[in-house]
């Protein structure tokens, strides 16, 4: 009887760990609406400001619980803001992870750099870098959770495995989705390229000004579900845009010359550091991905120690933004994510 009671406890714990998480469907998120999830982010988020490394005062927010023991921290791409990722923080919450979220200098809610605001710009990438060691250790820090984790997006995956490969902030794993380590375009030798930006932004300079847009870039536009390259989900794509243009002051137009060049070297600099990058790393890559250079993120995991799989995980038929994605893409990026925490979950008598 007893050995009979023992089984069955561990058939319910087995069960309980391997449960697929709550996540939030489409259906659902068009119930919610923009409206119901602002009602939502109102009662259970804190927002604040931090100093940046230089001083430069940058808003974050965190969703907290003290009944959890487990935290995430999040970190956005280019152009966004972490009110973008009010739908991710909700499911992220409501299946026990306290959420820390923030956003770049340059962009969202946080001071521009220049005096036209619609240029993507940063002076240098390591400025990104140090203002996460920043939020990590004036907000993160000073709440206790037993497990932490991070999980990125886009630029911000560039910006993390750099922070990775240098902080003393000790995670148990993290995760980084359609990661920048290079940019899509059309073959050109990468010399040609360094070369061709060095002199346009020496050029840009020379005449008056502190960046210029790289060719083809130009101010916020809100550009048609069919015309865009980052979702098959006119749902969330809508939602999102709707939110920029309810808050106009989120909106970041087309990169400079500057930030082109900066954010290439970054990628570059991930690579060339991913060895000393000593968690586990788990990195999501989206099959029909335009936006970032899938090859790049390919030679990124071979170069990790601790590359989950051996190479990146792949969702296929995904455009950039699996966050936003069509459920059928969403849900298995966020439970192999999920899952993969949870295997270096602390006092779980795992790893």
């Amino acid at each position: 009887m007893l050995a009979r009671l023992l089984l069955i406890g561990m058939c319910l714990l087995m069960n309980v760990a391997t449960a697929s998480p709550s996540l939030t469907t489409e259906s659902e998120l068009s119930d919610l609406g923009l409206s119901g999830l602002d009602a939502y982010w109102q009662q259970q988020a804190e927002q604040g400001i931090f100093n940046g490394f230089d001083g430069l005062a940058l808003p974050y927010a965190k969703l907290i619980n003290s009944q959890h023991q487990k935290a995430i921290i999040l970190v956005n791409g280019r152009t966004e803001t972490y009110l973008k990722y009010q739908e991710l923080a909700r499911d992220l919450f409501n299946n026990g992870y306290n959420v820390y979220l923030y956003d770049h200098r340059g962009q969202g809610l946080a001071p521009r750099l220049l005096q036209d605001t619609q240029i993507g710009y940063v002076a240098d990438f390591d400025d990104y870098v140090q203002d996460l060691e920043q939020f990590v250790q004036q907000v993160v820090l000073q709440d206790h959770v037993d497990s932490l984790y991070l999980l990125s997006h886009s630029m911000g995956g560039t910006i993390s495995a750099l922070w990775l490969s240098q902080t003393h902030v000790r995670l148990q794993a993290a995760a980084l989705s359609s990661p920048m380590m290079g940019i899509y375009h059309k073959p050109l030798p990468r010399w040609l390229v360094s070369g061709l930006l060095s002199l346009f932004d020496n050029g840009c300079r020379w005449l008056g000004h502190t960046a210029c847009y790289a060719p083809g870039q130009a101010d916020y536009e809100n550009v048609l579900f069919k015309d865009n390259v980052l979702t098959h989900s006119e749902g969330r794509y809508q939602l999102f845009r709707d939110l920029y243009q309810q808050q106009p002051q989120v909106q970041l137009g087309g990169v400079s010359i500057h930030w082109l060049k900066q954010a290439l070297l970054a990628g570059d600099k991930a690579i060339a550091q991913a060895g000393r990058i000593t968690i586990p790393l788990l990195v999501l890559q989206a099959g029909n991905d335009v936006v970032v250079d899938n090859s790049a993120q390919n030679v990124f995991c071979q170069a990790l120690a601790h590359c989950n799989g051996g190479q990146p995980k792949v969702i296929n038929k995904a455009s950039h933004e699996l966050f936003i994605e069509r459920d059928n893409l969403r849900q298995p990026a966020l439970e192999a994510t999920l899952s993969f925490f949870e295997q270096y979950e602390k006092n779980s008598g795992k790893p």
